[in-house]
């Protein structure tokens, strides 16, 4: 399997590649006014990253339905700029837990660790770290919101893309051997395509799981300080706090249309494009339509040329030949070799968790007492049992649901939006309804 032709390469009734502008037609001036009316308004909410730090605390958020437009840009910014960090993340990260067995006993708990921390734990030292890498500047306070969008994304992915490493077929790993291709040509060509349809899938769920976090990234509390950073994650932040409904319709109304956009502009061509990387000889009964912005881009001329000279490029780039080529038979270690390896190995982790075990001993009982530290352990434990039985309760309701879906490619991308907007709904937004609602009904019975 190889990164095959771009779905931009296909015959059509443009001309080939290598155009003057003189033959760009109408869709290649839609496409560029818009990239450049993108680019414009992306520039302009970047150079607001690079004004004084009491800036955004003396600039209130305003409610008025004008400036939503203006703070979902600016939280779009936010989030896809988490979503390429989570990608170089995923690359690195998954690749070398997938590629070495040592780092891999290292890795994956510590992944499993760091997914299972409260967003908002991160908080509390991050905010504080990038505050003083850029003091007195907003960029600072920019990255730490950028860095938590980032954690609810990058975990998901990175497993994703893990699981997708390890998953190779090892009949494609012995054509792989057999043709002599390098470990940076295997990981392009073979590896990278079959991880494509997991990791698009992880990245729309990450976007989507994005949206939790902007009410409390975008409102960064700093000692007696509060820095809100203008985005639909503060405007909800403050509608909450005025109690005014209006405007928390208005937000959920942008949400839902941002989501939209970025739904039918990029996630929506990349899964047909992700669909071509699957590894499942079944026929689809059903063929993925394809998107509106694919068929749009095949109309064009000077961007469909630009866009396969780029491409071009990055196949080439993926075939360079670097790294030991593998050959069909591996050389293994004796036993006595690997069983000295392991020991050197383990006798390494044991002595750094043991430092690290000594100094967390040193540090709880010089802050906390023993009682504070059960009263901690019974509430953890309180909190285990809500998390499990909302486990249990969603596997029961959305696993079915979930293999109905997949059973279908067609039913999957028709239910793409809807799961997009559900996951994407933040939880926060509930709490006033559910709160009214249930105090509402105690009154009742009360006065019942």
């Amino acid at each position: 399997m190889t990164a095959g032709r771009s779905d931009f390469s296909r015959p059509s009734h443009a001309p080939s590649a290598g155009l003057p502008l003189r033959h760009m037609n109408l869709a290649d001036a839609v496409l560029l006014i818009g990239v450049v009316g993108l680019a414009v308004l992306a520039g302009n909410s970047v150079r607001h990253m690079l004004v004084p730090l009491t800036a955004p605390a003396q600039v209130p958020i305003h409610l008025d339905i004008l400036s939503l437009p203006g703070y979902a840009l600016r939280t779009t910014l936010r989030m896809f700029a988490a979503l390429g960090i989570a990608l170089v993340f995923t690359f690195l990260y998954a690749t070398l837990a997938a590629k070495s067995r040592r780092a891999a006993q290292i890795l994956l708990p510590l992944l499993d660790i760091l997914q299972s921390v409260p967003i908002l734990g991160f908080l509390s030292f991050t905010v504080t770290f990038f505050l003083g890498l850029f003091p007195g500047q907003v960029l600072g306070a920019e990255l730490a919101a950028i860095f938590t969008i980032f954690t609810s994304q990058a975990w998901n992915m990175a497993f994703g893309m893990y699981q997708s490493l390890r998953s190779v077929p090892t009949e494609l790993e012995e054509a792989a051997r057999c043709f002599g291709l390098t470990g940076w040509q295997k990981f392009w060509r073979l590896e990278v395509p079959c991880a494509v349809p997991s990791l698009v899938w992880n990245s729309m769920m990450s976007m989507a799981g994005g949206w939790f976090m902007v009410v409390y990234s975008e409102a960064i509390t700093v000692g007696q300080t509060r820095i809100l950073l203008p985005g639909i994650g503060s405007y909800v932040g403050v509608a909450i706090s005025q109690k005014n409904i209006n405007a928390i319709l208005a937000a959920i109304l942008a949400m839902m249309a941002v989501i939209l956009v970025y739904d039918q502009v990029l996630f929506r061509p990349l899964t047909v494009w992700a669909s071509r990387f699957r590894l499942e000889t079944a026929v689809q009964d059903e063929a993925l339509a394809e998107p509106w912005v694919l068929r749009l881009l095949r109309r064009t001329r000077v961007l469909r040329s630009g866009i396969n000279l780029l491409l071009s490029f990055v196949r080439k780039i993926g075939s360079l030949p670097l790294g030991r080529r593998q050959g069909r038979f591996r050389p293994s270690q004796t036993a006595l070799s690997q069983r000295l390896s392991d020991g050197l190995w383990w006798g390494v982790v044991g002595l750094v968790f043991l430092c690290a075990l000594e100094q967390a001993w040193v540090y709880g009982r010089a802050a906390y007492t023993p009682g504070q530290i059960g009263h901690v352990v019974v509430l953890g434990f309180y909190t285990l049992l809500r998390v499990i039985s909302m486990l249990c309760l969603a596997s029961l309701i959305w696993v079915p649901v979930g293999v109905w879906l997949g059973l279908r490619a067609v039913r999957a991308q028709r239910a793409q939006l809807i799961v997009q907007y559900c996951a994407a709904f933040p939880a926060n937004l509930f709490f006033p309804i559910f709160v009214g609602g249930s105090f509402i009904s105690i009154s009742r019975r009360i006065s019942g």
